[in-house]
């Protein structure tokens, strides 16, 4: 059986860890590039054994029972916490995920996408003509405040403020490049403190919460376990009886298993850091793809025009936005925002004639995959229209070759609102303004979700005539 490719001498592990050093894309196509698609960098129980492209991934993700998550997201353990979707599997996993249920379908996605979309609505009434803004960092901002109300009721939005600032104090340490963060968890360090005290903060007022709406549930106090009946519209911010309620309220719901504290902020806590940067992620990288590529901003405009809802909020409204729809898509393949999806393998396996033992740290790149030659026709080239069906030579993706919003029972829980808000978001955007792109050339940076490290900035114009008042327009560059 031979040998692992891996980067063994000093000089080719200094470029390896240059390379991780720069970005997460950059590591791993380093890796590629360097070693195949079988490769192994790190070392003690940081070691990962990388697997690249479709077959990978569908070797890892179809089989749940030797590729868990427990064991390969312990970094995120302090975060998330030891119940979070993300540090479980089995039996335990799904019985949290279907609590949580409500809150990410039908009237719970509904509710999340109206609050998104009108948060976005305000802060692009917000700009100015003049004004440099960095959409991404804005987006991300308008995202994190609507999820905040949602997960979190209207008491805790009222702290937003406060609770804005902790979380971007967990993000200063989680957006390092990996080689730091490792390190960072490992050994003390102010980073490390700075992360604690935030959680810590932002912990202590979800729990404060929790127990509140427990007494005023159960007022005389006779219910361990907090009980309260489904719809009951009785606590400060919570909606009447016919929707689910913000996440908080779902997870205490009477339907379904019973919830420990520890378990509702888990799912509140790691439902804010993997909801508003991802989310603001995909949708920031649409908004450059989309101006950086000649003819595609304005196309979105004409056809956000011509929609018969110009304001798309829902499913059916959104699958008028056709090109609006490719657009994203395509933006979702150059600029995933997960790009990469570890794993911890239970039983030894074989893969391209390698054998990778038991207990091993797996890692599959949906970045990877999405660049891939192998799979896609000029894939570093942004072009929408590789998403038409009707297009001669069309060839839709499998789902290992394509998967944005992850597989099967691991599929990202919010995969129903990124699908309605990103197009929506950007149909806005298109219709209202044109951006006159100034960051040409972004990083890459972040691990939880794929940002551009030093934003992404515009120049606002003036409003448009054909506009309502507080609207914008921006100069086109094209």
């Amino acid at each position: 059986m031979p040998a692992i490719p891996s980067p063994r001498t000093p000089a080719q592990l200094f470029r390896a860890g240059r390379a991780f050093q720069h970005s997460l894309p950059e590591g791993l196509e380093h890796l590629r590039d360097t070693y195949g698609p079988v490769s192994a960098f790190g070392i003690g129980p940081t070691r990962t054994h990388f697997l690249f492209g479709p077959d990978a991934n569908a070797l890892v993700m179809k089989n749940e029972d030797n590729f868990r998550f427990s064991g390969a997201y312990d970094m995120l353990r302090p975060i998330a916490g030891n119940t979070a979707l993300v540090t479980t599997d089995g039996e335990p996993h799904a019985r949290r995920k279907r609590k949580a249920r409500p809150s990410f379908h039908r009237g719970g996605a509904e509710e999340s996408t109206r609050l998104i979309l009108a948060s976005i609505d305000a802060t692009i009434d917000s700009w100015r003509p003049g004004q440099h803004v960095d959409v991404h960092g804005a987006l991300r901002s308008a995202i994190r405040s609507a999820m905040l109300r949602q997960f979190c009721g209207e008491r805790l939005a009222a702290r937003e403020d406060y609770l804005a600032t902790e979380l971007e104090r967990i993000h200063e340490l989680m957006d390092r490049p990996l080689p730091q963060q490792l390190i960072a968890w490992k050994l003390p360090s102010t980073a490390r403190r700075r992360a604690l005290d935030a959680i810590a903060a932002v912990e202590r007022l979800i729990y404060e919460e929790i127990r509140r709406r427990r007494r005023e549930r159960d007022p005389g106090g006779r219910g361990a376990e907090g009980r309260m009946p489904a719809g009951d519209p009785g606590v400060q911010g919570q909606p009447p009886a016919d929707g689910p309620g913000d996440l908080i309220s779902v997870m205490l719901s009477a339907d379904g298993p019973t919830m420990s504290d520890q378990e509702v902020r888990d799912m509140v806590v790691s439902a804010l850091i993997a909801g508003y940067d991802p989310v603001g992620s995909g949708l920031g990288w649409a908004v450059y793809n989309s101006l950086n590529t000649p003819g595609v901003w304005q196309r979105l405009r004409e056809e956000a025009s011509a929609a018969p809802a110009p304001d798309a909020t829902s499913a059916a409204e959104v699958r008028e936005l056709r090109y609006t729809q490719w657009v994203v898509q395509e933006s979702l393949r150059t600029h995933p925002p997960v790009v990469m999806s570890p794993r911890r393998c239970v039983r030894s396996f074989r893969f391209q004639g390698h054998l990778i033992p038991g207990g091993s740290l797996v890692a599959v790149s949906e970045y990877i995959t999405h660049r891939s030659l192998a799979v896609w026709r000029e894939p570093d080239r942004f072009l929408p229209e590789r998403w038409d069906t009707s297009r001669e030579g069309h060839r839709a993706p499998t789902p290992f070759e394509y998967l944005p919003y992850g597989y099967g029972g691991r599929r990202c829980i919010g995969a129903n609102i990124a699908s309605v808000v990103l197009p929506a978001a950007l149909s806005r955007l298109a219709r209202r303004t044109t951006l006159e792109l100034r960051t040409r050339r972004p990083q890459f940076g972040g691990i939880p979700a794929l940002i551009p490290r030093d934003g992404l900035f515009v120049e606002v114009g003036a409003a448009p005539r054909e506009e309502k008042a507080g609207s914008v327009l921006t100069k086109d560059p094209r």
